[in-house]
């Protein structure tokens, strides 16, 4: 923390609103008083600079999780790309073989008729989907981690957008 700003005494009563509305309330400086002044104490640049990283770290993290749930489309399907649909497709697909078929549900319970071949192939564009989630999430660490200024961190873009070919 450091003194962003100061009101010397003498001030009047109205001065002394006028910076703490100021400074406080616009700026979120925390006041304090001493014998000779107010001050407003504010984040030093370094403080910012974490603060920003780390808000940066979690914006990254939220959109992450939220491509690594968008799930996976099959056959005009949108199936779910979590944890749970891993396992279950997993243990499903250990349990078949090649001629059987079951019904299988997407995220919008529209369910398509599903041979072992088939859940394989969903499994493995979630895969695809995590793989692809994980790789750009550590790229996107790296940059953030690797940043020197809040300029930089501000011109590091955060996508995980995949390009369909």
């Amino acid at each position: 923390m450091e003194i962003k700003e100061t009101l010397n005494k003498p001030y009047t009563e109205q001065e002394r609103i006028e910076f703490i509305v100021e400074n406080n309330h616009n700026n979120g400086y925390e006041i304090r008083e001493t014998d000779t002044e107010l001050q407003a104490w504010g984040s030093d640049s370094n403080e910012l600079f974490e603060q920003a990283k780390t808000e940066k770290i979690a914006l990254n993290d939220e959109l992450r999780d939220t491509a690594l749930l968008s799930g996976v489309t099959y056959q005009n399907v949108l199936f779910d790309s979590d944890t749970d649909q891993k396992v279950n497709l997993l243990a499903t697909v250990s349990n078949m073989v090649e001629t059987d078929t079951i019904l299988w549900y997407g995220m919008d319970n529209k369910g398509l008729l599903c041979t072992k071949a088939d859940l394989i192939a969903i499994g493995g564009l979630i895969t695809e989907l995590h793989s692809f989630c994980w790789n750009m999430n550590a790229h996107i660490k790296e940059q953030i981690e690797g940043a020197q200024t809040i300029e930089e961190l501000d011109n590091i873009e955060i996508s995980y957008d995949r390009i369909k070919v």
